[in-house]
Protein backbone atom coordinates (compact mmCIF):
# COMPACT_ATOMS: atom_id res chain seq x y z
CA UNK A 1 0.00 0.00 0.00
CA UNK A 2 2.45 2.90 -1.32
CA UNK A 3 1.78 6.53 -3.49
CA UNK A 4 4.64 6.94 -6.05
CA UNK A 5 7.60 8.50 -6.33
CA UNK A 6 5.76 11.21 -7.38
CA UNK A 7 2.27 11.11 -5.89
CA UNK A 8 4.76 11.33 -2.42
CA UNK A 9 6.78 14.57 -4.27
CA UNK A 10 3.46 16.17 -4.96
CA UNK A 11 1.65 15.40 -1.38
CA UNK A 12 4.61 16.56 0.30
CA UNK A 13 5.12 19.75 -1.38
CA UNK A 14 4.64 23.08 0.07
CA UNK A 15 0.68 24.81 -0.91
CA UNK A 16 1.41 27.79 -2.97
CA UNK A 17 0.51 30.54 -0.27
CA UNK A 18 -2.79 31.90 -2.40
CA UNK A 19 -4.05 28.53 -1.88
CA UNK A 20 -4.37 29.18 1.71
CA UNK A 21 -6.81 30.97 3.45
CA UNK A 22 -8.14 32.22 7.14
CA UNK A 23 -10.56 33.02 9.06
CA UNK A 24 -11.26 33.41 13.02
CA UNK A 25 -13.29 31.66 14.79
CA UNK A 26 -13.62 31.74 18.66
CA UNK A 27 -10.64 34.07 19.11
CA UNK A 28 -8.49 31.67 17.04
CA UNK A 29 -7.16 32.19 13.50
CA UNK A 30 -8.20 29.48 11.50
CA UNK A 31 -6.05 28.26 8.31
CA UNK A 32 -7.83 26.21 5.50
CA UNK A 33 -8.14 25.68 1.85
CA UNK A 34 -11.26 25.96 -0.38
CA UNK A 35 -12.92 22.56 -1.08
CA UNK A 36 -12.79 23.22 -4.95
CA UNK A 37 -8.82 23.48 -4.60
CA UNK A 38 -8.82 19.89 -2.52
CA UNK A 39 -10.45 18.10 -5.36
CA UNK A 40 -8.39 19.88 -7.83
CA UNK A 41 -4.86 18.98 -6.30
CA UNK A 42 -6.96 15.35 -5.94
CA UNK A 43 -7.57 15.31 -9.63
CA UNK A 44 -3.77 16.53 -10.25
CA UNK A 45 -2.08 14.03 -8.32
CA UNK A 46 -4.69 10.95 -8.78
CA UNK A 47 -6.29 11.62 -11.95
CA UNK A 48 -9.87 12.06 -12.18
CA UNK A 49 -10.42 8.01 -12.04
CA UNK A 50 -7.91 7.61 -9.25
CA UNK A 51 -9.49 8.65 -6.21
CA UNK A 52 -13.15 8.94 -4.75
CA UNK A 53 -14.73 10.64 -1.83
CA UNK A 54 -18.00 9.46 0.47
CA UNK A 55 -19.62 10.59 3.18
CA UNK A 56 -19.92 7.90 5.30
CA UNK A 57 -22.19 9.35 8.00
CA UNK A 58 -24.01 13.10 8.79
CA UNK A 59 -25.32 13.87 12.05
CA UNK A 60 -27.12 16.74 13.62
CA UNK A 61 -25.77 16.87 16.83
CA UNK A 62 -27.55 20.59 18.20
CA UNK A 63 -30.14 22.11 16.89
CA UNK A 64 -31.71 25.25 18.49
CA UNK A 65 -34.19 28.01 17.64
CA UNK A 66 -33.93 31.24 19.98
CA UNK A 67 -35.83 34.32 19.27
CA UNK A 68 -36.09 33.89 15.61
CA UNK A 69 -32.16 33.05 15.27
CA UNK A 70 -31.79 29.43 14.20
CA UNK A 71 -28.02 27.12 14.79
CA UNK A 72 -27.31 24.08 14.17
CA UNK A 73 -24.30 22.06 14.49
CA UNK A 74 -23.17 18.84 12.22
CA UNK A 75 -20.67 16.01 12.45
CA UNK A 76 -19.78 14.54 9.29
CA UNK A 77 -17.71 11.20 8.66
CA UNK A 78 -15.72 11.03 5.01
CA UNK A 79 -13.91 8.33 3.48
CA UNK A 80 -10.97 8.70 0.92
CA UNK A 81 -10.35 6.38 -1.31
CA UNK A 82 -7.47 6.52 -3.95
CA UNK A 83 -6.05 3.53 -6.04
CA UNK A 84 -2.34 4.06 -6.27
CA UNK A 85 0.44 1.49 -7.84
CA UNK A 86 -1.90 -1.30 -7.87
CA UNK A 87 -3.21 -0.64 -4.16
CA UNK A 88 -6.49 0.98 -2.86
CA UNK A 89 -5.38 2.97 0.03
CA UNK A 90 -8.49 4.19 2.35
CA UNK A 91 -8.66 6.73 4.97
CA UNK A 92 -11.42 8.13 6.94
CA UNK A 93 -11.67 12.03 8.82
CA UNK A 94 -14.50 13.40 10.66
CA UNK A 95 -14.99 17.10 10.30
CA UNK A 96 -17.93 19.87 11.82
CA UNK A 97 -19.84 22.55 10.66
CA UNK A 98 -22.08 25.16 12.61
CA UNK A 99 -24.67 27.30 10.34
CA UNK A 100 -26.38 29.93 11.72
CA UNK A 101 -29.67 32.16 10.53
CA UNK A 102 -31.91 34.46 11.34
Amino acid sequence: MSFTAEQCRALTAKLDGRAIHERMQAGQTLSYIEGWFAISEANRIFGFDGWSRETVDTRCVFARENRATFIALYIAKVRITVQSDGSTIIREGHGTGEVGAR
